[in-house]
């Protein structure tokens, strides 16, 4: 294994780079690298992962793409008047680093736009990216809204056929698919942290697995479905038979209001449906709503309902409620997930970052849904690597 720096430099660049999660992981990088906040919420920081070189995080230098006109510093604004997030201290401390991303940050593709052109035009201002801060390698991921399902048909089932598809503007992908291709073809790792379509389509897994490139995703696992992937093993490994279990999710932000549109809302519901049937079986009763609740602005409340079948056949219920800042949850996990991803490319790893399935609802390639399980795995992996050295 090739030895590698922890000082070395390495760049976080983000798709949605203006929106919560990233105006969070901008300031919260800033404030762990002047060491106003202590690093809670990385597992990078702890042992066994942190015994890994992995990239200081103070060598990150954060850049991205945003279609929305807003600044970081407007975003970090209104998180601190409407959610209470961010100290006035931290955020005056901070404001240089902020105004250093803010230059990092370039006009996203929009779909009108064509699309081979679009994936030339990321590939050169990630290239850009990395030339300018003088990076040794950047993670690319992508946290921007939700987009609907993408709907496979044959173009999308051969990197031959979409490449094709892709010169003559006929390729049908969304954005996020198309920030995979530009990061895939830079060699660079990509990221996926939306339930969006991202790397995870036929033709576009055979490409990165073709250059060998690092893929993972999708859909952070943060809040109400951490807490299924903890609990439904436990109803299965105690004997007691889950007969339904109903989530009602309440959430404000302009995440929220973007899972407001039925078809993203899809997208959504697909990854945070899926984890209890897959632990319980298909004989569980499931039923998840998401509904945008303006005033509630970065906090989500979720509320589920589990009703179980115990001894002589006697039926009880276990009832919890999940408070939780969306963007506060959220960054410290790509925060994780960046540096895991720039250090596995760069000690040669390729294709599917299996081992960071813990960090999402609907981890590619990976079947396992126990989160004590997904974290054995990731842990695993620091202690074989740590060994290899």
């Amino acid at each position: 294994m090739t030895p590698i720096r922890r000082d070395r430099r390495i760049g976080l660049w983000l798709i949605g780079a203006s929106g919560n999660v990233a105006a969070t992981v901008a300031i919260g990088l800033s404030a762990l690298r002047r060491k106003l906040i202590r690093p809670v919420g990385l597992l990078t920081e702890e042992l066994p992962v942190s015994s890994l070189p992995l990239a200081a995080l103070s060598r990150i230098v954060v850049g991205g793409h945003e279609i929305d006109r807003r600044q970081v510093r407007q975003t970090i604004a209104e998180l601190h008047e409407r959610s209470g997030l961010f100290s006035e201290r931290v955020i005056r401390a901070t404001a240089a680093d902020v105004r250093a991303v803010e230059r990092n940050t370039r006009r996203g593709i929009a779909l009108r736009e064509n699309a081979a052109l679009a994936v030339a035009r990321v590939r050169r201002d990630l290239r850009e990216f990395a030339r300018r801060n003088r990076l040794e390698r950047v993670a690319v991921i992508n946290v921007a809204s939700t987009e609907p399902p993408l709907r496979i048909t044959p173009v999308h089932q051969s990197w031959d056929r979409l490449a094709t598809a892709l010169k003559a503007n006929r390729a049908a992908l969304p954005a996020s698919s198309l920030y995979a291709i530009a990061a895939i073809e830079e060699r660079m790792p990509y990221v996926n942290f939306t339930p969006s379509a991202g790397a995870d389509v036929p033709a576009i897994r055979e490409r990165a697995a073709a250059l060998g490139a690092c893929i993972m995703g999708a859909d952070g696992k943060t809040g109400e479905t951490l807490l299924k992937s903890v609990l439904a093993p436990m109803f299965r490994d105690r004997g007691l038979r889950v007969l339904s279990w109903a989530g009602h999710n309440i959430l404000g932000n302009r995440d929220g209001q973007v899972l407001n549109s039925p078809a993203a809302k899809a997208s959504k519901l697909r990854t945070k449906d899926g984890i209890v049937k897959s632990v319980l079986g298909p004989g569980t009763q499931t039923h998840t709503a998401i509904e945008f609740i303006e005033s509630l602005d970065d906090w989500k409340t979720a509320w589920d309902h589990i009703h179980f079948e115990g001894f002589l056949g006697t039926r009880m219920a276990m009832q919890f409620i999940w408070q939780g800042c969306d963007s506060a949850l959220a960054a410290p996990l790509v925060i994780d997930l960046a540096r895991l991803a720039e250090y596995h490319a760069a000690t040669g790893g390729t294709g599917v970052m299996t081992h960071l399935a813990c960090y999402f609802k609907a981890p590619m390639d990976v079947r396992e849904h126990q989160f004590s399980r997904q974290i054995d795995a990731l842990r695993r992996y620091a202690l074989d690597r740590t060994r290899a050295r």
